[in-house]
Formats: C-alpha cells, sequence, structure tokens
C-alpha cells in the first residue's frame, strides 16, 4: 500500500506525482468533537472517493453538528454507500 511515484512531464516539473492507494471496504469514522464537520468531511469523501462504504458516528458533544449531518447527507449522498449513526459512546 505504500505510494508510488510517478513520472513527471515537462509542466509538472516543480510537482510530485505519485499514486496513493486506499483499501475498498467498509469504513468506520468516529469524528472527534473539535472541528467536527471539517474533520468528519474530509475522512467521508476520501473513503467515499476510494470506493468504500462508510459508518458515521459523529461525535454525542457535538449535538448540532451531529443533527445536521444526519438530515443534510442523505440528501445528497447515496444512501446505500454510507450511514449516519447517532448516540452517545
Amino acid at each position: 500500500m505504500k505510494d508510488e511515484p510517478r513520472s513527471t512531464n515537462l509542466f509538472m516539473k516543480l510537482d510530485s506525482v505519485f499514486i496513493w492507494k486506499e483499501p475498498f471496504g467498509l469504513v468506520l469514522i468516529i469524528a472527534p468533537w473539535n472541528y467536527p464537520l471539517n474533520l468528519t468531511l474530509v475522512l467521508l469523501v476520501g473513503a467515499l472517493a476510494a470506493g468504500s462504504c462508510v459508518v458515521l458516528k459523529p461525535s454525542e458533544i457535538s449535538q448540532g453538528t451531529e443533527k445536521v449531518l444526519a438530515e443534510v447527507l442523505p440528501q445528497y449522498l447515496d444512501q446505500s454507500c454510507f450511514a449516519v449513526v447517532l448516540g452517545g459512546p
């Protein structure tokens, strides 16, 4: 699962080019209470882009963010590839 470096062309000489592998499967994301939206969505997008299904557990301390994620995400994402679990620890 190491990154595979790739050669660059003239336009990308200053960039680093590599293939970053992420596995398929089921991903459990337990979101932290600090920066709950940012730290949750970054991991969610990466897991969905890699082709994984996601079980998302927002922090029970940030109740407002927990409710927003549970209500808004099903409106914009296919519910067959993720689930939001609410509640305490």
